[in-house]
């Protein structure tokens, strides 16, 4: 008999974007000219701010590699809680713990309340849905999450939330993510308030509110946070990941009720110990300096001059497709059913959505990552935090592969 992973580990999915990814990778290493869209970060097209860059370097030049508090340094924690007021949300440093990225916290927060042996160990999530809400819940309980399907907008329908709380005792966290990946959605003030008056009526129900595209906002739309409503049951989850494109720093942080957070902090020191130390003095320097949000938008400004190249392509050459522009995120989720059933120039059938990503890889040299992974089929995910020539020629070349389909 030999040793085997646990049930719940064998049960995991691989991660869809970093298998993307490698399978990009391994074709870059080819020699060949890959128009990627698969991976949601901005490095190397765009950079990581040079005076956060500057304040790591320091920090190690000075010697500052060691342990930290396992919630954090203080002087970041501090520096969090200021920042954290920029976007009407009160919480003191006591109520903070920074973590090893944005998806950790996350790990963290379904690891301290939920459990194979808790009367309330499930988790609600809305589809189109991040694969780690798939994913998290299965490894720590063995159950997968409770998806409920969002409208052609991809906004919740907070009637369907009700009805479910209402009828499932066994609910332990919802988790809200706006500005959503991978569909752009942003949540109105509304919707929030909406869905803050139904999840109130159920203390015992805890809300993973993951912000870390909060900065990432087009035409005029505004975030907004069910924390505002719902301090006591509300998990703020942030980071430098996607705000500052810091992916492979792992620096985020929970935000949430007192009692709860310092249990996390038990649960990070025991996993994790603690962030590395120079890049928690280089966030902290860095929000220091942005007070009034400067390099973040100049980061949001380029992004969005990105996604009107994409949607400008994507009218003039893509016919068949239907979308919603996004609102915030750099995620394109355009329906790409028309395309379903028809036939390659092989005469191969695109049956579903894993065919059409496997066959504009394999025609156009284009990566893009299937809906069906979001449990969404019928969609295509684009990121697009790349070079603008790679919109530019990555979509002339798609739109070359979806016209020779038949």
């Amino acid at each position: 008999m030999s040793l085997r992973p646990s049930i719940c580990a064998e049960k995991l999915a691989p991660s869809p974007t970093l298998e993307i990814k490698s399978i990009a990778d391994a074709l870059k290493k080819e020699g060949k000219i890959v128009y990627d869209f698969g991976v949601g970060e901005m490095n190397p097209e765009i950079k990581l701010p040079s005076i956060l860059k500057t304040a790591m370097a320091e920090a190690v030049m000075c010697d500052a590699t060691h342990y930290s508090p396992a919630a954090g340094d203080p002087e970041l924690l501090s520096e969090i809680s200021i920042d954290l007021q920029r976007f009407n949300l009160t919480y003191p440093p006591s109520q903070i713990v920074v973590c090893p990225g944005p998806k950790d916290a996350f790990f963290k927060v379904c690891l301290t309340i939920m459990g194979q042996s808790s009367p309330r160990n499930r988790l609600v999530a809305f589809a189109p849905v991040y694969e780690s809400y798939q994913n998290i819940p299965v490894l720590l309980t063995g159950q997968p999450p409770i998806l409920l399907p969002t409208d052609h907008h991809f906004l919740p329908n907070p009637k369907q939330l009700e009805d479910l709380l209402r009828r499932d005792q066994t609910i332990a966290l919802i988790v809200l993510n706006s500005p959503n990946n991978p569909s752009g959605a942003v949540y109105p003030l509304g919707l929030i308030q909406e869905m803050a008056g139904i999840i109130g009526q159920y203390p015992e129900v805890g809300i993973i509110s993951d912000e870390v595209y909060r900065t990432i906002l087009y035409d005029d739309h505004q975030h907004e946070s069910i924390a505002a409503y719902l301090p006591d049951q509300t998990f703020v989850l942030g980071g430098m990941s996607k705000e500052l494109s810091g992916t492979g720093l792992r620096l985020g942080f929970v935000a949430g009720p007192e009692t709860i957070l310092q249990t996390i902090a038990i649960v990070e020191g025991n996993v994790s110990s603690c962030v590395n130390l120079p890049t928690q003095k280089g966030y902290a320097h860095f929000l220091q300096q942005d007070t009034n949000l400067q390099l973040r938008y100049e980061i949001r400004d380029q992004l969005r001059q990105r996604r009107d190249l994409l949607l400008q392509r994507f009218r003039q050459l893509i016919d068949q497709a239907t979308w919603d522009p996004p609102s915030g995120a750099y995620y394109f989720f355009p329906d790409m059913y028309a395309y379903l059933g028809k036939k390659t120039p092989m005469g191969t059938i695109i049956q579903n959505d894993q065919d059409l990503t496997l066959y504009l890889l394999n025609s156009a040299n284009v990566v893009t990552i299937p809906g069906s992974k979001f449990d969404c089929p019928g969609h295509l995910r684009l990121a697009y935090a790349v070079d603008p020539s790679t919109i530019e020629i990555g979509i002339q070349h798609l739109a070359e592969a979806l016209n020779c389909l038949q």
